[in-house]
């Protein structure tokens, strides 16, 4: 395939069941480009032991940006997946709810959590929906999620309706001034799966991000992310204090920390 996800989809009435549908097929960090992290079977523990430990070897600032937040505080991740940082952020101590547009996501999560005795609510839930009340919350999590929804600015909204006075969202969002953007412009590869476009992958510039989250009160916004292990030896051979001083500047991933 010769093609890239375009900045803005077609809208349609049947967008969010695309992309419900495209990611009950493609189960968020089981593959990369095509290969399969695990081994074993979906649920089982060595599944998610293989999972976490290549998304945190790969996703290096993503650790500290979950430990950056208080424990025994309550906080909504937005699009979990089958629950890597839900599990992450219970265990450093969070009250944790969890939404993903996907069955198969919030079934796989939900599981583990009640075979390892861990606390969490879990539902299916629409991002640009939810089924909150104003202010339920003192932290909005959502990683790599909301550039796939049907309407991003409508879920930032609603992120921060669902917050406390006070409270924080950390939601990473796709950079298109980077040099993921580049390469994938350049060999016109899709960005999520090697076969097949996603509907919809918004990437943003720090302005428009900036704007979007004109509601909150205070907004830090850094690059991280340079690129991954889908670049094979690369991403292993490039110096730390390289790879790191050029994720600050043409990095993936804005890093999007929002006070209400």
């Amino acid at each position: 395939m010769k093609a890239i996800e375009p900045l803005e989809p077609l809208r349609s009435e049947g967008l969010t069941r695309e992309i419900r549908s495209f990611w009950t097929r493609n189960v968020n960090a089981e593959r990369i480009m095509g290969r399969e992290v695990s081994g074993h079977a979906r649920g089982e523990e060595e599944y998610f032991s293989d999972l976490e430990v290549q998304r945190y070897r790969s996703h290096r600032h993503l650790l500290p940006w979950i430990r950056s937040m208080v424990p025994r505080r309550t906080v909504l991740e937005i699009g979990s997946g089958v629950g890597l940082d839900s599990y992450t952020m219970a265990r450093h101590g969070l009250e944790v709810t969890a939404v993903d547009l996907t069955t198969v996501g919030v079934q796989t999560a939900r599981q583990r959590f009640h075979r390892n005795g861990i606390r969490g609510s879990f539902a299916v839930t629409d991002a640009c929906q939810l089924a909150f009340a104003d202010g339920a919350f003192d932290y909005v999590y959502s990683f790599g999620v909301l550039h796939h929804a049907a309407d991003t600015e409508r879920a930032i909204e609603e992120a921060h309706r669902v917050l406390k006075p006070g409270g924080e969202a950390l939601i990473m969002l796709y950079h298109r001034r980077s040099l993921n953007e580049l390469v994938h412009r350049v060999l016109r590869v899709p960005f999520e799966e090697r076969h097949e476009l996603c509907p919809v992958v918004r990437r943003f510039t720090r302005d428009e991000a900036r704007r979007m989250f004109a509601p909150f009160a205070s907004v830090d916004i850094a690059a991280e992310y340079l690129y991954g292990e889908g670049y094979g030896v690369l991403f292993s051979l490039t110096p730390r204090w390289l790879y790191d001083a050029l994720s600050h500047r043409i990095g993936w991933h804005l890093m999007i920390r929002g006070r209400k």
